[in-house]
């Protein structure tokens, strides 16, 4: 009975990390969008400059004021990347070098096959409840019909 209840008690704090990375991430997405309006908002004022420059009769450009917001952009992207990968830490996600977000114990993309590290993989034995083509046919492992790769192994798929 008590193994039970330590299961209980075990699934109800796994839920309360999970709501706590949920309010973390939204957090940190809110934070993320503030500062990309905040660029468009630079980007806006460089459109200004150089509209207001064109107006007038020498045309010349001010760049020592352009310079300004430009740097103010590249700090703030900074800052955006810096809080995406916050969120993907919380997430437990990682992004492929193809830009789909896998989760983060992925070896294998299954969009693009890219591998992360090498493992070592033991041929796993299939149910025969569930059809051949969703899993991969070299290791065994579980596949979504999207997945053109193995996550597990890499191999490339051939879905029926």
């Amino acid at each position: 009975m008590s193994n039970f209840f330590n299961k209980i008690k075990q699934g109800v704090s796994d839920a309360g990390k999970k709501a706590q990375n949920t309010v973390e991430s939204t957090t940190l997405k809110f934070q993320a969008a503030a500062k990309e309006k905040e660029i468009e908002k630079n980007y806006t004022e460089i459109g200004r400059i150089v509209h207001q420059s064109l107006e007038k009769p020498d045309g010349t450009i001010p760049s020592a004021e352009i310079q300004k917001y430009r740097e103010a952009i590249f700090a703030l992207e900074e800052e955006v990347e810096e809080l995406q990968r916050k969120i993907q830490h919380l997430q437990n996600l990682k992004e492929c070098g193809c830009g789909k977000m896998l989760p983060a114990d992925a070896t294998y993309c299954p969009f693009c096959g890219q591998q992360f590290h090498t493992v070592v993989v033991q041929p796993a034995a299939v149910s025969s409840s569930i059809p051949k083509s969703a899993y991969c046919t070299k290791c065994g492992e579980p596949a979504s019909f999207s997945d053109h790769f193995c996550r597990s192994c890499g191999h490339k798929l051939q879905h029926e």
